[in-house]
């Protein structure tokens, strides 16, 4: 009876983190578009965004690579919440200011919790206008809440291995030891 209930524990464990799992999984793809309406989109002549891809979840900071052209080089990252207000703000600048060139900013945030927002990735033209803006609907994340276990490496992506599994996992190991030593306690006389 004993092994029955401790098997028992162990697929609830293992079905609730399954769900749970899958939950999170397909949560990146619903990521609502918060953007505003975009005031001067981008043509890819003078702007690509690699990375962070739309939907994404992340956590600070957030690496944004891709290629621009951009006057004397500079061009802007700034960070929007669902309301319009600046999360964050950075200036960057491409390896060349005539033609278009690759580039990578670091951009610092601060969230409390699961906030949507919106990237502009864009450049300020000679005159001050805002101009060649992509706009990326992003998940941003607290700190301490990237998700699965924890970074190894380089720090540059998270372990494919989720908690959820990880405490599948645990259950069942504990299941069978439990199984286990209930079995061997049964057979002593």
């Amino acid at each position: 009876m004993k092994i029955f209930l401790l098997l028992l524990v162990a697929v609830f464990i293992s079905v609730v983190a399954f769900s749970h799992e899958n939950a999170a999984a397909t949560s990146v793809n619903q990521t609502p578009n918060v953007c505003a309406p975009n005031p001067a989109p981008a043509t890819p002549d003078f702007n690509q965004v690699d990375t962070p891809t739309a939907g994404e979840s992340v956590s600070s900071p957030v690496t944004v690579k891709g290629r621009i052209l951009a006057f004397e080089a500079v061009f802007e990252v700034t960070i929007y919440d669902a309301g319009g207000n600046i999360i964050a703000h950075v200036t960057g600048m491409s390896a060349r200011g005539d033609e278009l060139s690759p580039f990578q900013a670091s951009v610092p945030f601060s969230v409390t919790s699961e906030t949507q927002a919106c990237m502009w990735v864009y450049e300020i033209s000679g005159r001050g206008d805002i101009v060649s803006v992509v706009q990326i609907p992003l998940r941003l994340l607290p700190a301490g809440a990237a998700g699965g276990l924890p970074l190894t490496g380089d720090g540059s992506q998270a372990d494919s291995a989720s908690w959820p599994a990880a405490v599948s996992l645990a259950g069942l190991l504990l299941a069978l030891s439990g199984a286990t030593i209930a079995n061997a306690a049964s057979r002593r006389p």
